[in-house]
């Protein structure tokens, strides 16, 4: 062998490492966020709400696109998500000031498989939508939520005669895992015809002490064991946030938290993309009525997401959950504002395309 040859052999054997070391990317749809591409979120629960009828939904199900007159379909996950009851018990702490009980765990469960509403609805609304377009590409999922067995709960109830005690770490897996079991039972019983359960969803948008990370890590343990998937969406440095595979999460979604404070610098959705590729989470996509409301500000705002999103490949490469505050999608589908339909067709092509493909 040359001396040329030899030294490239070399080179090859000590760089080998650094060339075949993966570049960073961001979370992709797949198994480990149960195959959902595009996560609607569904505030409902307390009262407080959008009742969530099957007239309410169809906006989420599909659009017609304006350019070839044809009814394509849109988000494929549905997350069911609430911070507090209309009474203030609170299922995440920083939403009130009394915590949830068993009682109220329980209601917030009847709340979730109410007929015709929440759940129910959505599985109808599917059902008609399926008789007109067929089966949709990919599977339409749901995703529950979790109540926090917030720590400083007193007098939450008991579980088999005992009363638990959320200063003990393990009482407050023991109350999650019973969550989790009665919305397993649940949906087996409700018998869905459209729909499949992926997973349940952690509504406390930070960790805490480490209390809470030895909390997350049975409860993700748990859910795998019942082949489910455990999400989280976490705010904008929210403590965690790096580690959320550590902590046992399966998908995580970065929140930009761009659309909601004017004094949050043009910078952060492009700053959001980076730091989700570099941790490798999805994005979450955020707007609320404001966007309609106060075009100036808030539709800039909307428009800044969907550019940032197509400049740094989070379309084409990531899964993204949707925030759309409580009803949005219903009333920006209503829109008659022409400065406001190109951003409606905009998010609506996004998706519809991003259903379109066998894989992202």
């Amino acid at each position: 062998m040359s001396f040329l040859r030899f030294y490239i052999a070399v080179c090859c054997l000590m760089f080998a490492p650094l060339l075949s070391a993966s570049e960073p990317a961001y979370m992709p749809p797949g198994p480990q966020t149960g195959g959902i591409v595009d996560l609607a979120l569904i505030y409902q629960g307390g009262t407080h709400r959008v009742d969530w009828t099957p007239e309410q939904f169809e906006p989420y199900l599909t659009w017609t696109n304006p350019d070839t007159q044809k009814e394509e379909w849109l988000f494929d996950g549905f997350l069911f998500i609430e911070f507090k009851s209309n009474t203030g018990f609170m299922f995440a702490k920083g939403y009130g000031s009394k915590p949830s009980t068993k009682e109220n765990q329980l209601w917030f469960l009847e709340r979730i498989f109410e007929k015709g509403k929440a759940v129910d609805a959505l599985d109808k609304a599917l059902g008609k939508t399926i008789q007109r377009l067929g089966t949709p590409p990919r599977p339409r999922r749901v995703v529950l939520t979790l109540p926090e067995p917030i720590i400083q709960t007193e007098n939450w109830g008991e579980l088999n005669g005992k009363a638990l005690d959320f200063k003990n770490n393990e009482d407050r897996v023991a109350a999650v895992k019973w969550f989790i079991d009665l919305l397993l039972e649940r949906w087996k019983k409700e018998g869905y015809q459209n729909l499949e359960l992926a997973g349940f969803y952690w509504v406390a948008e930070e960790m805490g002490k480490d209390d809470t990370v030895k909390l997350i890590q049975p409860i993700g343990q748990y859910i795998r064991s019942h082949n489910k998937r455990f999400y989280w969406i976490p705010w904008w440095n929210s403590p965690g946030s790096k580690i959320w595979k550590e902590l046992g999460f399966d998908a995580a979604y970065q929140q930009p938290n761009y659309f909601f404070k004017l004094n949050v610098p043009d910078g952060r959705v492009e700053e959001a993309c980076r730091f989700a590729k570099e941790h490798a989470m999805g994005l979450e996509m955020e707007w609320d009525h404001r966007a309609m409301n106060d075009k100036e500000n808030y539709a800039r705002r909307l428009k800044g997401y969907l550019d940032g999103f197509e400049q740094t490949g989070v379309w084409k490469e990531a899964a993204v959950a949707h925030y759309m505050d409580g009803h949005g999608m219903i009333a920006l589908s209503k829109s008659t504002d022409p400065d406001i339909i190109p951003l409606y067709r905009r998010l609506c092509s996004a998706i519809a395309e991003r259903q379109k493909r066998k894989g992202l």
